[in-house]
């Protein structure tokens, strides 16, 4: 807990997409490429579209769901330098007050943590005004274990076994610091996509952006968790920054269960926000 507290008042290394493209390719950029056997790193474009065309996870899949485009030397040697970047570390806030905080949605076990990391940050004396719940539809009947248990309860407590009602309900049972009680807790549901797929960050975003006109020249936190944070802090900058808002995107590190797969998708969608 000593070594959170000290955390919070240093400034972080690099943790946006600029730990993949800054001015050019990353040294992480660089070794992802080669052991991935893909050449011309340098040309964003031609970058971009292999990252794509090679790493994003098939049409259909979640982030759970378990698939494999690499052979075990290449998963070993990425898994090593993955480890040593700063997409493996927890990133800690730059600053003690914020506007409000975001929590992001996700599986139940992830969203279990990702609040539990912000009453961390409560607990060594980071505040906020308010509070964004950003959720969705997703059926959680059709998730991960954890997830189908909590629909389960949500069912037998006549919720919609949804993303954004687990959300809710975690959110209520999470042990929170006193100032909480009587700041505003804003449920932001984004609904399925025209085509029938599931809503994502980026939806969700832009459903929340209806509710910060206010917000001009403030700061949001944002609480999501490695190897996540490069891509989510990117999005949510090119929504919210043409409102004025200041995005902050922390959270803890990268679990030693996440797959490279995952973080080859992560990679990949960070190189698309910056073209």
């Amino acid at each position: 807990m000593k070594k959170l507290a000290v955390l919070v008042a240093i400034l972080p290394a690099v943790f946006g997409c600029e730990a993949i493209w800054n001015n050019g390719p990353t040294q992480l950029l660089r070794d992802i490429f080669e052991i991935s056997e893909i050449d011309n790193v340098d040309d964003l474009k031609f970058a971009t579209q292999q990252a794509n065309f090679r790493w994003i996870r098939p049409k259909g899949y979640e982030r759970w769901h378990i698939y494999s485009i690499l052979n075990d030397s290449q998963r070993e040697k990425l898994t090593k330098i993955i480890k040593k970047s700063a997409l493996a570390k927890a990133k800690m806030p730059t600053k003690k007050h914020y506007h409000a905080v975001v929590v992001l949605g996700a599986t139940t076990a992830r969203v279990k943590n990702r609040m539990e990391f912000l009453m961390q940050l409560a607990n060594h004396g980071v505040t906020w005004d308010k509070v964004f719940l950003l959720g969705s539809t997703r059926d959680l009947n059709v998730g991960t274990e954890q997830d189908q248990r909590m629909a389960i309860f949500l069912k037998k407590m006549g919720s919609a076994e949804t993303e954004m009602f687990m959300m809710q309900y975690l959110w209520s049972q999470i042990n929170k610091p006193k100032f909480c009680a009587s700041i505003p807790v804003i449920s932001i549901q984004s609904g399925n996509r025209a085509d029938g797929t599931r809503a994502n960050t980026e939806d969700s975003l832009v459903e929340m952006a209806k509710n910060i006109d206010s917000a001009q020249g403030k700061n949001i936190l944002f609480i999501s968790n490695n190897p996540y944070i490069c891509y989510q802090d990117a999005v949510a900058k090119k929504i919210l920054n043409s409102f004025g808002v200041s995005v902050e995107t922390v959270g803890e590190g990268m679990s030693s269960e996440e797959s490279m797969e995952n973080v080859l998708d992560t990679v990949a969608r960070c190189l698309t926000k910056m073209n």
